[in-house]
């Protein structure tokens, strides 16, 4: 794991004690001085503990004006000048306190990091040693590293380290910090030397010799780094991060059989089940085993389960293989095993669309609230409920549902999609003004959107309302996807509305030409047809229609009274 330099800026500064602690300047101050000064003083901090900070400002220039030498004065009125966004002002009097002080922490953290914001690397430096040599206090080395790594001088950031290894001693974090330093200068040898000392100083750590193996591999020295993994093997013989680095190895030099039985040991081991994930979403996804592929996959997958039965991931991968192969069902069944275990947001969506693809709406809908119940801000939950609740024609449920989802997207892309699902659901459930509001606030958003302008234009077709405006969405949706089945249709009944009758049935056999099997499109295209008095050819569209599940009773009367000539 790579360290991080910067240290973390002290915000309880703010809560710096009232106190005034000893101070390094002289101060020669008669006593009606010292009682000025402490009143000016303890009124500024008063002031700042209610973050009245400008006030705050003008007691402690008003007490530097009485004693200028007293440091804690400074640093007070640096803390409250940042809150105020006068940085510079800031800087200078964190520099004062610090010059009165230099063996403060406080005054020194707040300067360096002040210096730090003020990109004036070189400047902190100089504080980081004055302050360590002030101080001993392994804090500045670790600071002084990373300052010299933001300047670009990664030997003398190593320099740092090893005179805080001289007291600290050799462990893992200094090691790893300075092999990343090596590393960044492309110093491999440096990298070897630093991981070999820590190896040598604790040899019965097998992780530290992994590390080194690590290198060596890196380095081409693969001799060195093979007997390494080896003799990591025979301590342990399940020791996951050598079977891993083995495999790696052995992908590389094509040697299968070798790699996955490295495979093997590693999904067997006590490694953490998201580094055995890992491993398994860059190999199930190649054709690493040829024609055998899948078998060694699903074997791998397996040996994960048996090692780690109580963890979610190995049914979240059996599931992902499942659907893969277009197993709704298996693969809903795994990912439930894996919720199970751990509630995740998407493997919740992936349950979902499982039950959306084998058309379970009642599964859907039971799913999507036990989703709702462990993810309230999760907008896909309320989306996937209302399309269950639509299908199952419980349109005021489907209404409540999109509507209440819309307060959860987080940006503008999800809360387009929402408001697209709520103009859905809110006309479904007769709340037309809702509908139209809805689909306005989406082109209004983007007004490119092909689906919003097709189905606001739709809708307002089927309650024969602004038909104009309808055709203009229509024709635009058109414009921007010619090729939309969907969207030639919806202009084609537009048309039929509007009585023009030849130019609806060349859309709507447009929308035909792309999507041949649409029950409802087929049953557009009777309609026409049989305003064109064209009565057979409209029978034959629509039993065709009912043949692919269209709506029943809509079109068993539209037959009906055509053969009885009505």
């Amino acid at each position: 794991m790579k360290k991080y330099y910067a240290i973390v800026f002290f915000a309880f500064i703010w809560l710096f004690p009232a106190i005034v602690v000893g101070q390094k300047g002289k101060s020669n101050l008669t006593e009606q001085q010292r009682m000025e000064f402490d009143k000016r003083f303890f009124s500024g901090m008063k002031e700042k503990m209610i973050k009245n900070y400008e006030d705050a400002t003008s007691e402690f220039k008003m007490a530097i004006l009485i004693d200028p030498n007293n440091a804690n004065v400074h640093f007070q009125l640096a803390s409250v000048l940042l809150p105020q966004k006068k940085n510079d002002e800031a800087l200078h009097e964190a520099a004062c306190a610090f010059a009165l002080d230099p063996s403060n922490e406080w005054y020194s953290k707040l300067l360096i990091e002040l210096y730090k914001k003020d990109k004036q690397f070189d400047a902190g430096v100089s504080v980081c040693k004055l302050a360590y040599k002030t101080t001993k206090n392994a804090h500045y080395l670790y600071e002084l590293s990373g300052l010299y790594v933001l300047l670009g001088k990664t030997s003398k950031a190593i320099q740092a380290l090893d005179e805080l290894e001289k007291s600290a001693g050799i462990n893992e974090e200094l090691s790893r910090q300075k092999e990343d330093l090596y590393l960044a200068k492309n110093d491999i040898k440096g990298a070897i030397k630093e991981i070999k000392k820590l190896s040598d100083t604790y040899p019965n750590q097998l992780q530290y010799k992994g590390l080194l193996a690590d290198l060596y591999m890196r380095s081409k020295q693969i001799i060195k780094g093979l007997e390494i993994y080896k003799n990591i093997q025979q301590k342990d013989s399940l020791n996951g991060f050598a079977a891993f680095s083995l495999a790696d190895f052995y992908q590389q030099t094509r040697d299968t059989n070798l790699y996955f039985q490295q495979l093997c040991i590693g999904m067997k081991s006590s490694l953490q089940p998201k580094i055995k994930l890992q491993v398994l979403s860059e190999i199930i996804p190649s054709n690493d085993f040829g024609y055998t592929h899948r078998d060694k996959c699903k074997q791998l997958v397996s040996l994960f389960e048996i090692t780690n039965p109580s963890e979610p991931e190995p049914y979240l991968l059996k599931g992902d293989m499942a659907l893969q192969d277009r197993k709704f069902e298996e693969a809903r069944n795994q990912y439930q095993l894996s919720v199970s275990k751990l509630a995740a947001l998407l493997t919740f969506e992936q349950i979902l669309f499982c039950d959306q693809q084998i058309q379970d709406y009642e599964l859907m809908k039971s799913d999507a609230a036990k989703m709702m119940e462990n993810f309230p801000d999760a907008p896909s939950a309320y989306l996937y409920h209302s399309m269950a609740c639509r299908q199952l024609k419980e349109y005021d449920l489907a209404f409540q549902s999109a509507k209440e989802g819309v307060n959860y997207a987080a940006d503008e892309e999800i809360l387009i999609q929402m408001l697209q699902n709520l103009g859905d659901m809110a006309y479904y459930a007769k709340q037309f003004n809702v509908s139209d509001s809805a689909f306005e606030a989406v082109i209004a958003l983007n007004p490119n959107s092909s689906l919003a302008l097709n189905n606001y234009a739709y809708f307002l077709s089927l309650r024969n309302m602004d038909l104009d405006k309808a055709e203009s969405m229509s024709k635009r949706s058109i414009e921007i996807d010619p090729y939309n089945a969907s969207n030639l249709d919806t202009y084609g009944w537009i048309l039929y509305q509007k009585g023009k009758f030849k130019e609806a049935q060349i859309q709507i056999q447009k929308s035909l030409d792309v999507a041949p099997n649409n029950a409802e499109v087929l049953q557009h295209l009777g309609d026409v047809l049989i305003k064109l008095g064209d009565r057979v050819k409209a029978i034959e569209n629509w039993k065709k229609a009912l043949l692919l599940g269209g709506d029943a009773d809509a079109l068993n009367f539209r037959i009906e009274n055509s053969i009885n000539g009505h």
